[in-house]
């Protein structure tokens, strides 16, 4: 019998095959596969059955959400709108963005629809310089404000060299995404025209300015599935005081501005707000001592419940329906 020869070395087996003279019975039982051909493509098929069926599961069960990522001391949220689009407000200081990206959006989505830089500060843009190397990103959305550091000028390369739509919004503006809305509340068009100045030194787009960069932070909501959060960049006390007249900062989940520091949160604009959550994006035993304790205590104070990036890492809210 020939399945007996089987379980000899191969080196014996083969003198023994050279001995006999028949090379023809060797080479076909070390070369012919047990499984058919049939059966080799009826495997090949059942795979990539099954692959379609969990991509396809993958597609019409994926759930709305909002991360608030993790990136140290500085912003950055990724938002998944059901099932096609990705956007992306801030990106951290470094690389560290990527790691959120990789652990919340789907392997095999490499696009981001919309990226948004609330301002000009490298805790807050700094990521996007390495997302536009992994990342066909479509559009991106900034503040106006001009910076003159070599972080920022990279950023502005980029986005040339890779031809991305680059746009300025202002208060009053919205945007409507299938299952989303994003309204800007600041900053005013007047603001800019009263505080800042073309430079043709500068990007043929921006404007340069001698107030603090963090003024002209992108402040808007973005609304799904009945859920409204308010993102505040690093925007000042006496900024968010300019907003407490609008009915519009009334949110479920606000973005505390700047980290956390006790010269951002306005205690009249927190009450308009009335969150239930308020998500605090710092790094762990940072410098500044960011979260400031009075602010902790005008949120504990108010029963807003507190979510710190620093104690939980990356924070979701997800919207199944």
């Amino acid at each position: 019998m020939i399945l007996p020869d089987l379980v000899h070395p191969p080196s014996r087996f083969n003198r023994d095959c050279e001995r006999t003279g028949d090379r023809e019975i060797f080479n076909n039982l070390m070369f012919e596969s047990p499984l058919s051909k049939f059966s080799l493509f009826l495997s090949l098929f059942l795979s990539l059955l099954i692959l379609i069926v969990i991509l396809s599961a993958s597609l019409l069960s994926d759930p709305a959400k909002v991360v608030f990522c993790d990136v140290g001391q500085g912003d950055a949220a990724y938002i998944r709108i059901k099932n096609h689009t990705d956007i992306l407000v801030d990106a951290g200081p470094e690389r560290k963005i990527l790691d959120c990206l990789g652990k919340y959006m789907p392997f095999y989505d490499r696009t981001i629809e919309l990226a948004i830089v609330s301002h000009p500060q490298k805790d807050h843009f700094g990521g996007l310089v390495y997302i536009l190397d992994r990342y066909d990103t479509k559009k991106i959305w900034m503040s106006e404000i001009y910076n003159s550091s070599k972080t920022f000028a990279t950023l502005l390369d980029k986005i040339a060299t890779k031809d991305i739509l680059l746009e300025y919004p202002k208060a009053g503006e919205t945007a409507d995404l299938s299952r989303a809305k994003i309204e800007f509340l600041w900053p005013s068009n007047d603001f800019l025209l009263a505080n800042s100045v073309i430079d043709p030194a500068t990007h043929s787009q921006l404007r340069r300015s001698g107030k603090d960069p963090n003024d002209f932070s992108l402040i808007f909501t973005f609304s799904t599935d009945g859920n409204i959060f308010l993102f505040t960049g690093d925007a000042s006390a006496s900024i968010l005081n300019k907003l407490s007249n609008q009915s519009k900062i009334k949110s479920d989940i606000l973005k505390i501005p700047h980290h956390g520091s006790k010269y951002a949160l306005a205690v009249e604009f927190l009450e308009l707000a009335d969150p239930r959550y308020g998500v605090i994006s710092v790094g762990s035993k940072n410098s500044y001592g960011h979260p400031a304790p009075e602010v902790l205590k005008s949120l504990e104070e108010r029963k807003i419940i507190i979510r710190r990036t620093d104690k939980e890492g990356d924070i979701i809210f997800n919207f199944p329906n």
